[in-house]
């Protein structure tokens, strides 16, 4: 989800404008599916801790967030949660919103976006149309896909094609 909305983010950000994202973390229940999943998972654990149980419905890297998100007493034993707190737990699982403030740096990317535009090269030989003799392919051409292996396909296809272009050349 992250890599797909990645590029509308980062141009955004750029354009100076606040990004908030919010997520349904558990987008295969509907809202009384999932309360009824909370309500047996908290009466099966009465006993245990609630921060404890988290791991059932969230990446071990969420559950520190996500208690702190909920200001639920984390100590508290499952089977003291309330039915307010577990609809704000309910709730949480899925509406989980967050603001991005910044992205990570060109040398951490996974794919970038931007480079020479698509109507400045040849589809044929991948020849740019204004410097006779320089080809382009994959990454550095203002190209991206989404995730999948569509953007390994682009710089193998385009890369093949350049390079066969340049030896024909």
């Amino acid at each position: 989800i992250i890599l797909t909305l990645s590029r509308i983010v980062v141009e955004e950000l750029h354009k100076k404008n606040q990004v908030e994202v919010t997520i349904d973390l558990k987008p295969a229940l509907d809202d009384q599916k999932l309360d009824n999943r909370l309500i047996r998972d908290l009466n099966e654990h009465g006993k245990k801790k609630l921060g404890n149980i988290f791991q059932f419905w969230l990446p071990a890297s969420m559950v520190p967030v996500f208690i702190e998100l909920l200001e639920i007493d984390p100590e508290k034993e499952c089977h003291q949660v309330s039915a307010k707190e577990r609809k704000q737990i309910l709730h949480l699982l899925k509406n989980f919103r967050f603001k991005i403030s910044h992205h990570r740096s060109f040398k951490e990317a996974i794919i970038t976006a931007g480079g020479v535009a698509t109507d400045e090269i040849s589809p044929k030989n991948m020849e740019s149309k204004l410097v006779k003799g320089l080809f382009f392919a994959g990454e550095m051409i203002d190209l991206d896909a989404e995730t999948g292996g569509y953007n390994l396909q682009i710089a193998y296809s385009t890369g093949w094609l350049a390079g066969n272009s340049c030896l024909k050349n």
